[in-house]
């Protein structure tokens, strides 16, 4: 597996834009609205790197404990979702979610949590 992404939740996107691109340069790969959860996804990445940052607006869920902001998610890529899932859930895992398609199909995903409750996001992609 190969880590891709950190995800926050962010209070105001416009802000957040601003602050990782005008002041961190770094470029949207990809901002996508879905419509079914009312959020907003926008995918950062720099010119050096193929790590992502993912910000999360959802105007109706934004404060997390009292905060503006917090950190929602590590993500993992896999080619085998499947496979990985089952292994990491013999080995103890705490599962958040099982693997589950995406409204379009396109990947499938799976949640687990890390020993300090920390999400970590198993993710395939598919070609379509």
């Amino acid at each position: 597996m190969k880590l891709i992404h950190a995800a926050v939740k962010t209070a105001n996107l416009n802000k957040s834009l601003a602050f990782y691109t005008d002041i961190l340069n770094m470029k949207i790969k990809e901002k996508k609205y879905i419509e079914a959860h009312k959020t907003t996804l926008v995918f950062l990445q720099d010119d050096e790197s193929k790590f992502e940052i993912e910000l999360i607006y959802d105007a109706t869920s934004v404060h997390i404990n009292g905060a503006d902001c917090s950190f929602a998610h590590f993500a993992f890529m896999t080619d085998n979702i499947d496979r990985d899932f089952i292994a990491i859930k013999e080995k103890g895992a705490a599962i958040m979610r099982e693997p589950f398609y995406s409204l379009d199909k396109s990947m499938k995903l799976a949640f687990i949590k890390d020993p300090d409750d920390n999400i970590v996001e198993l993710i395939q992609y598919f070609n379509l």
